[in-house]
């Protein structure tokens, strides 16, 4: 090959790498300022720095829709347009009258409201509730409702007088269709036993029940005698037939004794009144009041006597309170003292 060739080949290639040493070069600028164009994009000669001031700015849009989405999250769910407002701010009334909440938070209030499960209620062109609900604390309260939910509640039990003052304090337990106090929720058992010894201790039996016999004094301890031992006839004494003691007393079934017992019993005659008839109150542990019932009405059918004697069950009219201790008489008396100056079977009772 001649001189001439080889020089022009060494120019060619010459001139080749100078082109691609300019095509790199605007490559290398390129890729700078594609670097440069981005906001935050740490270059080359920076890669192990961090732009913070950057950085922010970029995402700046992001963070102010998270603080956005945080302070919409307070506000909604459960909490109503008076939950946000400062303690200091709040109102038991703000509730029901969006005149008392701030003018922003009013329109707010005012489709809760709107929206609220108080259904009954209207809300007024001022933001204002005008109609109460039907069911009312007036007439939830009124004697005949309380009554009415009282019975309510009673359905397939009975319950005492003094349920609402043991149901405070004690654990209730149903008894023979009663409901009566089983345990106490503190403990007082000390101050329990030390009132029954030294005081005077109360008890409501009104769970008993009393059965009243009323009829001619003859007839009526010929009706028991049937379902009590002989020696138990003591009812028909002077001690007991004027009515100041009562008398303990062992049922059985009419005719069998010593057999088949129904349990024990207390008999209490009524005071005698002149020009009528004489009556009996025996009372009986629930569990038997059903059998010892039948058996008065069995025993009356045996003596043939079904029109001169009356058997009632007489428990819902009565309410019965048993009084303990030494200091027991003492109570009484003092409450019953304000007949002692009145002339009436009261206070000769009390003499």
């Amino acid at each position: 090959m001649s001189a001439g060739g080889s020089e022009r080949d060494s120019g060619k290639r010459a001139g080749a790498d100078m082109r691609k040493g300019r095509q790199s070069a605007s490559g290398f600028k390129q890729h700078v300022s594609e670097q440069k164009a981005v906001p935050g994009h740490a270059t080359l000669a920076k890669a192990r720095a961090l732009d913070v001031t950057g950085f922010v700015e970029a995402r700046s849009f992001e963070i102010n829709a998270l603080q956005r989405s945080l302070e919409s999250a307070k506000t909604s769910g459960n909490a109503r347009a008076f939950q946000t407002l400062p303690r200091h701010l709040r109102r038991r009334a703000a509730s029901h009258n969006v005149k008392r909440m701030p003018v922003r938070l009013r329109e707010k209030a005012i489709s809760e409201m709107k929206k609220s499960a108080q259904s009954s209620k209207t809300l007024g062109e001022a933001g204002k509730l005008t109609n109460a609900k039907k069911n009312n604390r007036y007439r939830r309260r009124r004697a005949r409702s309380v009554r009415a939910e009282y019975e309510l509640r009673q359905a397939g039990k009975r319950w005492l007088e003094t349920h609402v003052w043991h149901a405070k304090r004690m654990h209730m337990k149903e008894m023979s269709g009663v409901m009566v106090a089983d345990s106490p929720n503190e403990r007082s058992h000390r101050a329990a036993y030390r009132a029954a010894m030294e005081k005077t201790f109360v008890q409501d039996v009104s769970f008993y029940r009393t059965i009243e016999v009323a009829g001619s004094a003859e007839d009526i301890v010929r009706l028991v005698g049937r379902l009590v031992a002989p020696q138990d006839l003591t009812i028909a004494a002077p001690c007991h037939a004027d009515g100041s003691r009562m008398a303990s007393l062992t049922l059985y079934r009419a005719g069998q004794y010593p057999l088949a017992a129904l349990g024990p019993a207390t008999a209490l005659w009524r005071p005698p009144v002149e020009g009528e008839l004489r009556s009996m109150w025996i009372r009986v542990h629930p569990c038997i009041a059903d059998p010892v019932l039948s058996e008065l009405a069995n025993a009356r059918s045996q003596l043939q006597v079904q029109q001169t004697l009356g058997i009632d069950d007489i428990s819902s009219d009565l309410v019965s309170f048993e009084l303990l201790g030494n200091q027991s008489t003492l109570m009484l008396c003092s409450i019953l003292s304000h007949t002692a100056s009145l002339e009436s079977c009261g206070s000769s009772v009390l003499q």
